[in-house]
């Protein structure tokens, strides 16, 4: 089945349509999406700081890293699944836009990156008797995803 056919079927379905056409139904959703990108900006922010020896460094990183993860990943999560709601409202027009493509790009690289390399700086850091700083790790981390969302607010700009 061709992607061609996929978004036909979401311009096809009634309550899709119902989404769509609605005057409320997408700005709430957005409202849900941005909710998960704070909070996973929020925790990204908090954690990367701490492993760059910026503030809370009262708390140990295992004991932050578990708390803030939890918070992260119910971010990530409900951006995801309210991003794909808006997505499938308006399939093609998305495809074809270039900062959504790139937003897509940066959010499997910024996925990727976050449970592989950044878990494990984070485990070694918490576990080490004299912990030290991470530089590469933290900063490619914030970059990737404040990358994430300066790609998704450039899709209403740049297209």
């Amino acid at each position: 089945m061709s992607l061609n056919r996929l978004w036909q079927m979401s311009y096809d379905s009634k309550l899709i349509d119902i989404i769509r056409n609605s005057h409320h139904a997408i700005p709430i959703i957005q409202a849900f999406h941005l909710f998960g990108i704070t909070l996973l900006l929020g925790s990204m922010v908090i954690l990367n700081f701490r492993m760059l020896g910026i503030g809370l460094g009262q708390i140990r990183l295992d004991v932050l890293a578990k708390q803030v993860w939890s918070w992260g990943t119910a971010g990530l999560l409900l951006a995801i699944a309210s991003g794909f709601v808006v997505f499938i409202a308006d399939p093609a027009r998305y495809a074809a836009n270039y900062s959504f493509l790139t937003k897509m790009s940066l959010l499997v690289i910024a996925i990727l990156f976050q449970y592989t390399f950044y878990r494990r700086a984070v485990r070694a850091q918490a576990g080490a008797a004299e912990p030290r700083r991470h530089f590469a790790v933290p900063i490619m981390s914030l970059l990737l995803w404040f990358g994430v969302g300066w790609a998704g607010r450039a899709i209403a700009f740049l297209g």
